[in-house]
């Protein structure tokens, strides 16, 4: 005689057909399968004309035969594959001579009807339990191994996002239910800070979180996704619990409904994940059931956690509340590590620019309102200053090192605070010579101008400097400087490990040996900054300099005062 056989963890079960089987979840049916997404009336298998026919009742999760979902009546063949909802038999005619292989049954299902395979459990009590999750292996390498599709998915159940509050110890007390997940809520939140510590390298933190989850839901792969400034969803973090390489297809449809309704979802509709986009059934996308939750920090959602499996029904409502409330201690953790890296950076930033540029030009590089572009940027205009001490290699040798540093640390402080008034980037200090530019990377119309007023103001700063010294019974200093305005080249350059912001070109080269030819207390600027000067200043010429790699003399000039 026909029947169906399912494999239970015990063993083979066997069901006799009569001539007419109803087949679903209410106890009514000749075949009863306590399985959590089959319907109440989910199909007919019944004895026409020497054939079996099984008719679907137009059941919401469809069934399936050999992988394909039929619509209306299909003629059951021998070895042919029965899957309803997460329950899965094999058809066995009674005629064909033939063994008939056992598909194993990943989830709960129980069946009630009339049995003939000898040392089974009773036929009102035959039960299936969940496998066990398998071990976690570590993930392969992250390439092109996620992918977002535009596909549409059935949402089998909701859960807001918003987490509800512990409650208080009467409450849980008479709410058994409600005290296990609230247990489970702990005893996850406690795993995830065991494992994760003080991590704040932000894509092993997503590794660890990955993780520490799958040991606590049945799923097979793993992705988190965080929003991009744009608004869009990027994965940052993937796992598959064997390993494997196969793509991870997460559907666009259900993403976007989690971030708009900030609500968890559970879905298990085998009949049209990715079908629209990949013409397949769900069962070749090896797709079965999935949670998704949004990441909620506060008011704002930083992405969505995606866990899948190849099993129907292997999520259940509860995984669904519990992966809800844990997305947001997720969410926190993502959150506040994102905080710290962003901090230690801004630190970082606002260290290295304020060393670099006046105070009002750092605030504006940090706050992005100036962008210092990696690599070189052709700066049409700018002007550039070079000064130095001079004598000061003969007065080093008469005085000890650290006096000679102590020196320096004073000269350089006066003097780069007056590069910073005028709003000038400083480069770098060369023994002791002080580089500084203006043009970049903020432009003004007077950068020459700005420049000018900078190196007479220095002067004065270091005749006040020498006039305090003098009263110590100290040798004064004298300074030299050079300026000239010109097209150049500003980026970062440098090493990989030491990076540092700087200019090139000639103009860089003219203004230093500007600078060379100065004697103590000149200002020597070129022609062309002179005439950006619009007659600011008194300029003195000088007979024209031979500079080092100038074909011809230079027309110089002396500024003494506006």
């Amino acid at each position: 005689m026909a029947r169906l056989i399912f494999q239970q963890d015990h063993g083979p079960q066997s069901i006799t057909l009569g001539a007419l089987n109803g087949v679903g979840r209410h106890p009514n049916n000749t075949i009863q399968l306590l399985d959590t997404i089959v319907s109440k009336e989910h199909c007919i298998i019944e004895q026409r004309g020497g054939a079996t026919i099984l008719r679907d009742l137009g059941s919401m999760n469809g069934t399936f035969i050999q992988g394909e979902r039929i619509q209306g009546e299909r003629q059951l063949r021998h070895g042919d594959e029965i899957r309803l909802g997460n329950t899965v038999a094999m058809f066995d005619d009674g005629y064909t001579q033939t063994q008939v292989p056992m598909p194993p049954i990943s989830a709960g299902a129980i069946l009630h009807g009339q049995q003939s395979s000898a040392g089974l459990a009773p036929p009102w009590a035959v039960a299936q339990r969940a496998p066990a999750p398998a071990p976690v292996s570590s993930p392969p390498p992250a390439t092109h191994l996620v992918s977002v599709v535009d596909s549409a998915r059935s949402i089998g159940s909701q859960v807001a996002a918003q987490s509800k509050d512990f409650a208080s110890f009467d409450e849980a007390a008479r709410d058994p239910a409600a005290l296990r997940l609230d247990y489970e809520r702990l005893r996850v939140t406690w795993e995830l800070l065991r494992e994760i510590g003080l991590e704040r390298d932000i894509d092993k933190l997503l590794e660890k979180i990955l993780v520490a989850l799958f040991r606590f839901v049945p799923a097979d792969r793993g992705v988190i996704l965080l929003k991009e400034v744009d608004g869009s969803l990027r994965p940052r973090a993937h796992r598959r619990r064997k390993g494997q390489n196969d793509e991870i297809k997460v559907s666009s449809t259900i993403l976007a409904h989690v971030i708009r309704e900030r609500a968890g979802v559970l879905t298990h509709d085998a009949s049209s994940d990715f079908a629209a986009s990949e013409g397949k059934s769900m069962f070749l996308n090896r797709i079965s059931s999935a949670i998704v939750v949004p990441l909620l920090h506060g008011q704002e959602v930083i992405g969505a956690l995606w866990l899948d499996s190849e099993t129907i029904a292997s999520f259940k409502a509860k995984d669904l509340e519990l992966i809800t409330a844990v997305g947001n201690q997720v969410a926190m953790l993502v959150s506040n590590t994102l905080l710290a890296l962003k901090v230690e950076k801004e630190i970082m930033t606002r260290d290295r620019f304020s060393r670099l540029l006046s105070p009002n030009v750092a605030e504006q590089v940090i706050s992005g309102k100036l962008d210092i572009k990696k690599g070189g940027v052709r700066v049409p205009e700018a002007t550039v200053f070079n000064s130095d001490l001079r004598g000061f290699t003969r007065m080093s040798e008469g005085t000890t090192a650290e006096k000679m540093v102590d020196l320096l640390n004073e000269y350089f402080e006066l003097m780069v605070e007056v590069i910073f008034k005028y709003e000038g980037t400083l480069d770098k200090f060369m023994g002791d010579g002080i580089m500084a530019f203006w043009g970049a990377p903020a432009l003004h119309p007077d950068d020459a101008i700005r420049c000018v007023e900078c190196s007479i103001e220095q002067m004065d700063v270091l005749a006040e400097l020498n006039a305090r010294r003098q009263a110590l019974g100290e040798v004064p200093l004298a300074m030299g400087i050079g300026v000239h305005t010109g097209p150049l080249v500003s980026g970062y350059v440098g090493s990989s490990k030491s990076l540092s912001y700087t200019v090139i070109g000639d103009t860089v080269n003219v203004s230093a040996r500007l600078c060379g030819v100065a004697l103590g207390g000149q200002v020597l600027v070129s022609e062309y900054t002179a005439s950006k000067l619009d007659g600011r200043f008194r300029l003195a010429p000088l007979p024209a300099a031979t500079l080092k790699g100038k074909e011809k003399p230079m027309p110089v000039f002396a500024v003494t005062r506006a």
